[in-house]
């Protein structure tokens, strides 16, 4: 009898069970939504707080913020410069708007004075922050309308080569023009894409139209060193400390003092950029020009080294920079007027400088964002030594054949800078130049960039041939000329 009672309770109650399944479903979800937009909330007011110390350039402040799990991967001083930078780049941070939650976190648009950005943070316990991050908005490569005009022949084997790699660059939507140099023993080839600004529709001139070349500056400062070095009046391991002012501490850890060498080579353990740089008044369109030699003294006055240089590579501005000022000590002459004696004249560089002329100004090509917005030309301020000059295509020819040359009067220290002088399983460097030797293709290289330009330069000294590229826009050239030295390797090889 009880038992079919308790079977009838059973069997009369089951839609109360599911009931309350369901009931229990609907409360779990609402716990859910209810997580969810907790999350939600307190990582809305985190952001709101970071905006804010973002824009009153509190570092240190948006630093103590973070998880002692992001600490560890991250220290207090490369953080401060790294957001330094970004914030000098982008201008002030006008807004954020909730674009999604995902397992790493929620995601933001950022809109700043200079363009926008994804903005990404993970909330932790105690509101800390385990992630903190700023990403380029992804932009599909939009193609133009119309044919980029060149003046490419398309008539050999090399002419179909440029055209292959050059065309689906020049047809991105923020490009704007190209010059592109070919060096081989039997000659130069010289190519002319798109125009000189986005209201001309004049190809680059190869005499000419000037760019910026951004950190290939950084050979220039590499070989006026190795001049220097054949001169006799420094040598290559000579104390940084010994050509600056006494009131500066000696660089370097415990016994082991940054050489010029390590200057050169990016082994210094100097940061990418001194942690000064972006204080105070910034033009983030020009975030250079502010930074003068009182200032750079003013850093090094402070900076401690946290391992012997020379061992761990690590590209360094501040130290191609410091580089320029150790040289212009040395000669007591200004960068700009060792360039122009020691380099430009011998090679006969007659459109590569610094300050501008008239009528350079009127040759220059009008530089352009990523966003595809005309930029001002940058003033490197004390760090001239790591991305000043401004230069032609067919000077840049003649500075790289002076580098496949073995004679004249600056093969001596043109073969020092191509000597190997620091070796890791991910770089090998010389002088200035970086170094790329896998499988009998060898190559000597260099990129550069600026506001609205990019450049690349590579030779191969054996087979005799050099790839120049300059660029007035944003998009990175590199790719595209190491893409073309290698193929023309292969060609020479067969």
């Amino acid at each position: 009898m009880n038992t079919k009672i308790t079977s009838r309770a059973l069997f009369l109650n089951a839609p109360s069970f599911r009931m309350l399944a369901f009931i229990i479903a609907i409360l779990s979800l609402n716990a859910e939504v209810c997580s969810a937009q907790g999350v939600r909330m307190r990582s809305d007011s985190l952001a709101r707080v970071v905006r804010d110390r973002f824009n009153l350039g509190s570092a240190d402040s948006i630093y103590a913020m973070t998880a002692q799990v992001y600490r560890a991967r991250m220290s207090r001083e490369k953080f401060a410069a790294g957001l330094s930078k970004f914030r000098a780049k982008m201008g002030r941070w006008v807004k954020f708007d909730f674009k999604e939650a995902n397992d790493r976190g929620v995601d933001y648009w950022a809109e700043f004075e200079e363009g926008r950005q994804i903005f990404s943070i993970q909330v932790g316990e105690n509101d800390s922050l385990v992630r903190i991050n700023f990403s380029e908005v992804s932009r599909a490569a939009l193609e133009k309308a119309g044919r980029v005009p060149g003046n490419n022949p398309m008539q050999d084997s090399l002419d179909h080569l440029i055209e292959q790699v050059i065309r689906p660059y020049i047809q991105q939507q923020n490009t704007c023009g190209l010059a592109i140099a070919v060096i081989t023993k039997g000659g130069v080839r010289r190519f002319s894409y798109g125009s000189t600004s986005m209201e001309s529709k004049l190809l680059p001139d190869p005499e000419m139209t000037l760019f910026e070349i951004g950190s290939v500056t950084k050979a220039f400062t590499a070989l006026l060193l190795s001049m220097t070095v054949v001169s006799g009046k420094v040598n290559i391991d000579d104390p940084v400390s010994q050509f600056l002012p006494d009131s500066i501490p000696l660089l370097g850890y415990e016994q082991h003092p940054v050489t010029l060498k390590h200057l050169a080579n990016h082994t210094s353990g100097l940061p990418r950029l001194p942690a000064n740089i972006f204080t105070g008044a910034v033009d983030p369109r020009d975030p250079y020009r502010h930074y003068r030699r009182d200032s750079l003294y003013q850093y090094l006055m402070h900076f401690k080294e946290t391992q012997a240089p020379g061992k761990d590579f690590s590209y360094s501005n501040l130290g191609a920079g410091i580089l320029g000022t150790v040289l212009e000590n040395v000669w007591q002459k200004t960068f700009e007027e060792l360039l122009i004696e020691k380099i430009c004249r011998p090679l006969k560089m007659d459109h590569t400088t610094i300050t501008l002329s008239k009528s350079d100004q009127k040759n220059f090509a009008v530089g352009y964002n990523e966003n595809g917005l005309p930029t001002p030309l940058w003033d490197l301020g004390a760090l001239k030594g790591s991305g000043a000059i401004r230069s032609s295509l067919n000077d840049m020819i003649r500075f790289t054949q002076a580098q496949l040359s073995a004679s004249g009067s600056m093969a001596s220290a043109a073969r020092l800078m191509q000597k190997t002088t620091f070796e890791s399983e991910t770089h090998q460097m010389g002088l200035g130049w970086r170094i790329n030797a896998d499988k009998n293709m060898a190559y000597f290289h260099h990129a550069g960039g600026t506001g609205g330009f990019r450049s690349f330069v590579g030779f191969d000294v054996q087979r005799q041939l050099g790839i120049v590229i300059l660029s007035n826009a944003a998009q990175e050239v590199a790719p595209a000329g190491e893409t073309i030295l290698r193929k023309c390797q292969r060609l020479m090889a067969n």
